[in-house]
């Protein structure tokens, strides 16, 4: 009589080998999550500058927005005419936030007037809204010059310096607001 043993099927090696792969895959991870380069802290802005994404109230985003929209517009205008137009005709032509509806008066009810030309050049134009709410939304000015638009905010009923030149402008407490782009800003 012959006997044979026949050992039971098993995954001891096989498991073993797993349990290997796996545990290479996690020191693998750990290591490439603690060796990643940490991210650049971002640089402080100016005391004269205010970011658009975060330093500014919902109201005061808006009228941002359509200032930036609006500066096209005007030096389109402008062009066109040989001339800037004034806070009268931009209202007359709807272009916010000039028109004076529900939505102007719900972002601050500014009263926009034309603060005149800036810059040594005399090419620049500013326009100034001063306004009835400073609460939602500050006084804002709009310069215009040959480089495009930049806005300046100052949450206060307040007309800006004239001439509304940047280094006046920071003296007396304007911010200008700029867009900064971060890693955060694309995640």
């Amino acid at each position: 009589m012959h006997h044979q043993i026949v050992r039971r099927a098993g995954a001891e090696r096989e498991t073993l080998w797993v349990a290997l792969a796996a545990g290479a895959i996690l020191v693998s991870a750990a290591l490439a999550v603690g060796l990643r380069a940490v991210p650049e802290a971002d640089a402080p802005l100016a005391a004269h500058l205010i970011d658009s994404r975060t330093g500014l109230t919902a109201a005061e985003q808006g009228l941002y927005a359509d200032l930036k929209a609006a500066g096209e517009e005007i030096a389109a205008l402008r062009e066109a005419e040989g001339r800037a137009p004034t806070p009268e005709e931009l209202a007359a032509e709807a272009l916010p936030p000039f028109a004076a509806d529900p939505s102007a008066a719900a972002r601050g009810g500014h009263a926009w007037t034309f603060a005149g030309p800036f810059a040594e050049t005399g090419d620049g134009i500013a326009y100034a809204g001063v306004s009835a709410a400073p609460e939602l939304a500050g006084s804002l000015v709009l310069r215009l010059d040959g480089h495009g638009a930049d806005i300046w905010l100052k949450r206060a009923a307040e007309a800006p310096p004239a001439p509304p030149e940047d280094a006046a402008l920071a003296a007396a407490g304007w911010k200008r607001i700029v867009s900064t782009f971060t890693a955060g800003v694309t995640r």
